[in-house]
């Protein structure tokens, strides 16, 4: 499973919130301290107040009381419950600088609701200051509904700021793929718009070159059709069975050189009907005279047939694949020649393997590119070299990945993964 923060996308929208979350946090440490500290600081002046007046009395003491917003009440009035209330200091930014300026032994208490309560040394009558402090938690839901509304909006604009990023590794993985599609529309940061034109400039580049590539190799495979087809009439002429016979395999040789040639000047795959690859392999590569469609010890090609009917490639396509495989393991490798289908949980899998001498290591992926040819173990006159490159530009073509390895007992393996649903193109 592909992990989602293994983005840009994902990447952003991590540093961004993680950004917000902690300085949303640090704003909230640094308020909460500077609120506690003049807090306190306006407190502390209201209940100094109003410990001098519970020492004096006053025919103004609840007219001034009235006004500080304070109560005076004696302690020994109140039911035991309320009375312990002055009694049980609690610690806070608050509660600490009130004590210091209070006498000594003085109890000080800040309830949940924000309601002070000051019992001054050696007094009995407390001082009871309503709302003296907003408890934190009143904020705590606007905070909440800020943090999430910057998030959604992080969200929203690293989305758009990675949708051209996101276009252009499409259209990267595209090209790769054969498809030549059309400019990816420039947007986004300056940068960002840069590398688009740019990468356009590529693939238009690319392309030009690849199709003056094809119409070369085109040019050059029809131009000698006809000389070829003159050669193998005129060699039917010939007196000689052995001369009238090896001329004719020289020209049928020239013939498959040119038709690799032309399979692999084509700019794209030749439209054609679906069809099975399980049934296609039964019907072009089964012996026939197997009874019960057993499989012959002495066959040249060996059928593992596993995908199941949902398997489906163009016949054009498919036929282009495995008669490229085949021959090349029956001309350089060893017989048998195993082919083999799986039906897997997110793609279709279609493996050729020989048992030949396999290639060497470091020409594994030498062998896929194209016109290249191992000497001596795959050399030969018949052959060009494009075999290997027509099939993976098949097989991308389609969506598909292609494997190249030796066999551990021996051979080479071509494995080739095809998505269960491949684009429609």
């Amino acid at each position: 499973m592909k992990n989602p923060l293994d983005t840009v996308f994902g990447r952003l929208v991590v540093t961004t919130v993680g950004l917000l979350l902690l300085v949303h946090l640090t704003s909230l440490l640094l308020i909460d301290r500077t609120r506690a500290s003049l807090a306190a600081s306006h407190i502390s002046r209201v209940v100094e107040a109003g410990a001098q007046m519970s020492q004096q009395d006053t025919g103004h003491e609840r007219s001034v009381a009235d006004i500080l917003g304070i109560s005076l009440v004696d302690i020994h009035g109140l039911p035991p419950a309320d009375g312990q209330r002055f009694l049980n200091d609690t610690i806070g930014p608050l509660e600490q600088r009130l004590r210091r300026v209070l006498p000594a032994g003085s109890h000080v208490a800040l309830d949940s609701e924000g309601t002070l309560r000051v019992l001054p040394a050696g007094s009995s009558r407390g001082i009871v200051l309503p709302q003296a402090e907003v408890p934190l938690s009143r904020f705590t839901g606007v905070l909440a509904l800020t943090l999430v509304f910057a998030i959604v909006v992080a969200v929203v604009l690293a989305w758009q700021l990675n949708r051209p990023i996101r276009d252009l590794a499409a259209a990267a993985r595209e090209h790769r793929t054969g498809h030549h599609l059309s400019h990816v529309r420039k947007r986004g940061p300056r940068e960002l718009r840069e590398l688009i034109g740019d990468f356009n400039d590529m693939t238009r580049e690319l392309a030009e070159v690849e199709r003056e590539r094809a119409v070369m190799l085109a040019s050059i495979a029809h131009d000698l059709r006809t000389p070829i087809t003159r050669m193998q009439v005129r060699a039917d002429l010939l007196a000689d069975p052995g001369d009238r016979d090896g001329f004719l395999r020289d020209a049928e040789s020239m013939s498959r050189v040119i038709t690799q040639f032309l399979d692999f000047a084509r700019e794209s795959p030749e439209g054609s009907p679906q069809i099975s690859v399980d049934a296609h392999c039964r019907c072009d590569y089964a012996d026939p005279l197997s009874p019960g469609g057993e499989q012959d010890a002495d066959a040249l090609v060996t059928l593992d047939l596993r995908a199941g009917p949902d398997f489906m490639l163009p016949i054009v396509d498919v036929d282009r694949i495995l008669s490229n495989l085949v021959e090349n393991a029956l001309t350089y490798g060893e017989p048998p020649v195993e082919i083999s289908t799986r039906a897997h949980e997110e793609h279709y899998e279609l493996v050729v393997r020989d048992h030949g001498a396999g290639v060497p290591a470091p020409d594994l992926d030498r062998v896929l590119r194209p016109f290249v040819r191992l000497d001596p173990a795959r050399g030969g006159t018949a052959h060009s070299g494009l075999g290997l490159a027509i099939v993976r530009r098949l097989v991308r073509h389609h969506g598909g990945t292609l494997q190249i390895s030796n066999a551990s007992d021996g051979g080479l393996v071509v494995a080739m993964m095809f998505p269960r649903r491949s684009p429609t193109r």
